[in-house]
């Protein structure tokens, strides 16, 4: 997570940095997803016991989405024996308290999702752009700035990092500003919110309005707008941060709820899926093309079935949903969707997405 466009580029850069913005932005792929950091009293292989179970429910809230996990009865017997889940560990020391570094096996972590069933939610995930405005009793309205609320900057990035869910914020110079009046973000305007985020390249927008009620009442407004997509929801609290927090959460809520795939299929038995992707100029293409559906975790295999011209069509093995699949395809740049062509014969039948007569056309960039 980062703060986009930093000033002092020199302008040739600048300006081929902001021609590749304006491309539709890919996901971003999750590198520490199993590292956590708990604070310990000692080094003491109890608290080490005791540290690792909290960590390891820390890494299945982020590897599945759902915050709620650490309540399954299932994971229980998994969290007692988390230590031997760990890659490895170290210690740091930090202003007199002592911190454990957890590192926790993808693969074994994996194995437990498959093994109960629980949603497995891909680390390659939308990179969301958050515009903010705080109305206080004291200063009145304004867009939020990282100079004026450096705390609560960073509690937004640790709280996006505990859900696995990539962030970035606006630089809120002059462009922002002129792209994303005040009054516009504070209405949670939607156009605004394109038009201004357009030289970031985001895959999802999260606006958020946070009032001041009284000295200990705070209420928000959040939008969050995704995929063709907008999900709206409030939130209250007794502290700015505390409404400002429930804003990322829940976006990484409604994220997980779109992407994330049972291993055992959360829409029924496996299907097949025909895709047919166009741009296929050269076997680099061919190897990347296959390399990436290969990889999906809501594929578990992707079948070449021909080749015509710049034309490959795939069988993709799947218990997802289309739509699921559709989304998942979506957050690859490289993949362009063509037009649902839908056909009908003489007889009426309308030959199902996805079938062997009427595939699902992308196009590869």
């Amino acid at each position: 997570m980062r703060k986009l466009l930093r000033h002092g580029l020199a302008s040739k850069v600048l300006a081929l940095l902001m021609c590749a913005l304006i491309l539709p932005a890919q996901a971003r792929v999750i590198p520490d997803l199993y590292e956590v950091v708990e604070a310990v009293p000692s080094r003491g292989a109890m608290d080490r016991a005791s540290a690792s179970s909290r960590g390891l429910e820390r890494v299945f809230v982020r590897v599945t989405g759902d915050a709620t996990i650490g309540d399954n009865p299932q994971l229980k017997t998994v969290l007692e024996r988390a230590q031997q889940y760990l890659q490895g560990y170290r210690y740091t020391r930090e202003d007199n308290q002592l911190y454990l570094h957890l590192s926790f096996d993808p693969q074994a972590v994996s194995d437990q999702v498959h093994t109960l069933g629980l949603p497995m939610w891909p680390n390659n995930r939308p990179a969301t752009l958050v515009w903010v405005a705080v109305d206080t009793l004291q200063q009145g309205r304004s867009a939020l700035r990282e100079e004026q609320y450096p705390e609560l900057y960073a509690a937004l990035e640790a709280m996006a990092l505990e859900r696995g869910l990539p962030v970035d914020f606006p630089v809120m110079d002059l462009n922002d500003q002129r792209n994303m009046p005040l009054g516009n973000l504070w209405a949670l305007d939607e156009r605004a919110a394109e038009r201004a985020s357009v030289r970031y390249g985001p895959d999802a927008t999260l606006m958020g309005r946070l009032l001041e009620v009284s000295g200990e009442r705070w209420q928000a407004s959040w939008l969050l707008i995704h995929g063709g997509r907008s999900y709206a929801f409030d939130a209250s609290g007794t502290s700015l941060e505390e409404v400002a927090l429930r804003g990322i959460d829940e976006a990484a809520n409604l994220m997980a709820q779109r992407y994330a795939v049972r291993p055992s299929g959360d829409s029924g038995p496996r299907g097949t899926v025909i895709v047919e992707i166009s741009g296929i100029d050269s076997f680099a293409d061919y190897t990347e093309a296959s390399a990436y559906l290969q990889g999906l975790a809501q594929v578990s295999s992707a079948d070449l079935l021909s080749v015509d011209s710049d034309r490959m069509r795939l069988a993709l093995t799947t218990s997802a949903t289309l739509q699921k699949l559709r989304d998942a395809l979506a957050l690859n740049r490289k993949l362009e969707a063509g037009a649902d062509s839908d056909p009908i014969d003489l007889t009426g039948y309308r030959a199902p997405l996805g079938s062997a007569d009427n595939p699902l056309h992308y196009r590869w960039h």
